[in-house]
């Protein structure tokens, strides 16, 4: 999984020990948004929603800890899209999820969401949620 330089790397982990340290609220956001740009999921989470954001923001905390080991990160997000794929999430839910993503770090980071964080950002999420859409139960 190639395509994020150091830079970016170290603007997604620099940015995320911020939402880190507002991870309830940063969880709370990004559910919030998704539901409301995307209602349909929502019957999708049938777990409780406080131990999902929990969930959520660990694993997310994963994937930023594992974006400059390749091995790891694909490890993990092939594990992780044939989960996705057997709770009945489509691919076109990925960019949903991601416009929630980037909408929700955005408002937790406030005047740290600069330019180039925005865009680090998007670009790791575009290569994760591409590779978990091929990824998903075909393996």
């Amino acid at each position: 999984m190639q395509g994020l330089s150091t830079d970016d790397v170290e603007r997604i982990r620099i940015s995320f020990d911020h939402v880190w340290a507002i991870a309830a609220r940063t969880a709370e956001l990004f559910y919030g948004r998704l539901f409301e740009i995307a209602p349909e999921v929502r019957p999708l989470f049938r777990r409780g929603m406080d131990e999902q954001k929990r969930k959520f923001m660990s694993t997310l905390a994963v994937i930023v800890g594992s974006l400059d080991d390749n091995s790891k990160l694909s490890t993990l997000t092939e594990t992780l899209a044939r989960q996705h794929d057997s709770y009945g999430i489509l691919p076109a839910h990925y960019v949903l999820v991601g416009e929630a993503l980037l909408w929700s770090l955005e408002r937790g980071l406030g005047e740290d969401w600069t330019p180039g964080v925005a865009a680090s950002w998007a670009k790791a999420y575009s290569i994760v949620s591409t590779f978990m859409i091929e990824h998903g139960a075909r393996i």
